[in-house]
C-alpha cells in the first residue's frame, strides 16, 4: 500500500540514503541520481501530505485560538505557516546545493547539517559531528513526544466515553491500560505486516472527522465579540508551539520530496509543497475558528472532548479517532526505533542483537507512556513538543545550514542572505525558549 511505500521513504529520508556514486560530469543534477524504487506521483504525494497533517494537531487548533482570539489566531496561523514553509524551502534548496557539491543523489538531514558545517566558518567546523548527532537526537525526541501526545489523546477520549457509562478511572490509569496493546503492535518488525491496520486506521479517521464536522455545523454559532479581541501575550508562545506541532513534520516533508517522481514539482511558487500548505492552513484556520466560536471558553485541548458526552454519534467519533490515532503509534515509533537501531546493530550479533532489538522496542513504548502518565495534559504537552523540537528542526537548523552553504562570499547584495539567516535563527531561538518556558509553566500550574 502507498502508506508503507511512503513510510519506507520517511525512514530513508531521516536515516540517510545518500544516493548515487560520484559523477565526474559537470552540471550534476542530484534528482537524476536518486535511488527510489517506487516514486510517488504528484497526486499521491499530495494525498500523503494532506493525510499526514490531519490528526491530533488539527483537533488542538480551537484551543490554540482560544488562547489568542480568532483574528490573532488566523493571522498568527498564516504567518507562522508561511514562515515555517519558507524555512523548509531553504532547507530543501540547501540540501540540493550540498548534493551537487558532493555528487550525491540525496543527503539525510543529519548528513546535511554535518556537511554544511564542515564548509562553513572554520571555528564552527569542530561542531559538525556533534550537530549531526544532535539533529538525530531531536528527531528521536520529536517522535517520542508525538507518541506521548497520542497516548494522552487516546486516553482522554476513551475516558470520557467510559465515564458516561459509569466506568470512572483516572486518566493515568487509562494511559497505562493502553500500554499492553501498544507493546504488542510495536513488536511487529515489518511495516508490511501492519498494512491492513493502517488501511483500517485511514478509513476510521475519515469517518471520525466527518462526525466532528457534523457537530461543528449542526447549530448556529453564537458569536461573542470577546472572541475576536486579542488575549494575553503570555499565551502566544503556547499558540506558536501548538501551531508548529500541528503544521510541521520535517522528516515527513523531506521524505515526500525524496520519494516524488519529479522532485522539481515539489518546490517553486506554485509547487506541490506550497499548494499543500495553503490547503492545510485553510483547513486548520476553519477548524480553529469554527471550533472556538462553537464552544467558546469551554473548548478543551482536543475538539473531540467538547462533543456531547451523551450522544451516540459523538461517542463513536471519539472512539474512532482514538482508535485511529492509537493505531498510528507504531508507525511514529518506528522512525525513532530505526534511528537508534542503525547506530547499535553493527556492534551486536546473534542472540544479543535479537535481545537488544526487542528490548529497544519495549523501551521506546514505555518511555512515551511514562511521559504521558507523568504529564497527562494534552494542550501544554503539544505546545512543549512543538516548541522544543520543531523550532529547531523547522526553523533554526534550516537557517544554519543555509548560512553555511553560502559561506564565505556568496551572501548576495549587502550580505542579505547572512542577515536573513541570522534573523531566522534568532526568531527560532525565541520561539524555542518562550514556547518551552510557557508550556512548562502551564504544566506545573495544573
Amino acid at each position: 500500500m502507498f502508506i508503507y511505500e511512503f513510510m519506507g521513504g520517511v525512514l530513508d529520508a531521516i536515516t540517510g540514503d545518500d544516493g548515487a556514486d560520484d559523477d565526474p560530469e559537470r552540471g550534476y543534477d542530484p534528482h537524476k541520481h536518486r535511488k527510489v524504487e517506487k516514486p510517488t506521483s504528484y497526486s499521491e504525494t499530495m494525498m500523503h501530505m494532506l493525510k499526514g497533517s490531519i490528526g491530533a494537531g488539527i483537533l488542538a487548533m480551537p484551543d490554540g485560538f482560544r488562547r489568542v482570539g480568532v483574528i490573532a489566531g488566523l493571522v498568527g496561523l498564516f504567518l507562522i505557516g508561511a514562515f515555517a514553509t519558507y524555512c523548509i524551502h531553504l532547507l530543501i534548496a540547501a540540501q540540493y546545493i550540498l548534493c551537487k557539491r558532493t555528487k550525491k543523489g540525496y543527503m539525510s538531514y543529519s548528513r546535511s547539517i554535518r556537511t554544511a558545517i564542515q564548509s562553513g566558518p572554520p571555528r564552527c567546523r569542530c561542531l559538525s559531528r556533534f550537530l549531526g548527532k544532535f539533529v538525530n537526537a531531536v528527531l528521536i525526541i520529536w517522535q517520542l513526544g508525538l507518541c506521548c501526545v497520542y497516548s494522552v489523546f487516546v486516553a482522554e477520549n476513551v475516558k470520557q466515553v467510559c465515564d458516561f457509562y459509569g466506568f470512572e478511572y483516572s486518566i493515568r490509569l487509562h494511559i497505562l491500560m493502553g500500554l499492553v496493546p501498544l507493546l504488542l503492535l510495536n513488536m511487529v518488525k515489518s511495516l508490511k505486516l501492519l498494512s491492513p491496520i493502517s488501511f483500517i486506521s485511514n478509513i476510521i479517521t475519515i469517518f471520525g472527522l466527518i462526525l466532528v464536522f457534523y457537530y461543528l455545523m449542526e447549530d448556529d454559532l453564537k458569536i461573542d465579540n470577546e472572541m475576536f479581541e486579542p488575549k494575553s501575550l503570555l499565551d502566544f508562545p503556547v499558540f506558536v508551539g501548538m501551531t508548529l506541532f500541528a503544521l510541521e513534520a520535517v522528516g515527513v516533508i523531506l521524505a515526500l520530496e525524496y520519494n516524488m517522481e519529479d522532485p522539481k514539482n515539489f518546490v517553486g511558487y506554485c509547487g506541490l509543497f506550497n499548494i499543500g500548505m495553503a490547503i492545510i492552513l485553510i483547513l486548520y484556520g476553519m477548524v480553529g475558528a469554527f471550533g472556538y466560536m462553537k464552544y467558546g471558553k469551554e473548548i478543551q485541548a482536543s475538539l473531540t472532548l467538547n462533543l456531547p458526552r451523551h450522544e451516540k454519534k459523538a461517542q463513536v467519533a471519539k472512539l474512532m479517532l482514538a482508535l485511529a490515532i492509537g493505531l498510528s503509534h507504531p508507525l511514529q515509533n518506528f522512525v525513532a526505533y530505526v534511528l537508534i537501531w542503525n547506530s547499535c546493530k553493527k556492534k551486536y550479533k546473534g542472540p544479543r542483537a535479537c535481545l537488544l532489538d526487542y528490548s529497544l522496542r519495549v523501551i521506546l513504548v514505555i518511555i512515551p507512556v511514562a511521559m504521558a502518565v507523568a504529564v497527562p495534559e494534552l494542550g501544554p504537552v503539544i505546545s512543549l513538543v512543538g516548541a522544543l523540537c520543531l523550532s529547531l528542526l523547522a526553523i533554526v537548523f534550516p537557517a544554519l545550514i543555509d548560512l553555511c552553504v553560502w559561506y564565505p562570499n556568496n551572501y548576495g547584495l549587502l550580505k542579505y542572505k547572512l542577515i536573513r539567516d541570522i534573523v531566522i535563527m534568532l526568531l527560532g531561538a525565541f520561539a524555542l525558549v518562550a514556547g518551552v518556558y510557557t508550556s512548562i509553566l502551564e504544566i506545573t500550574q495544573h
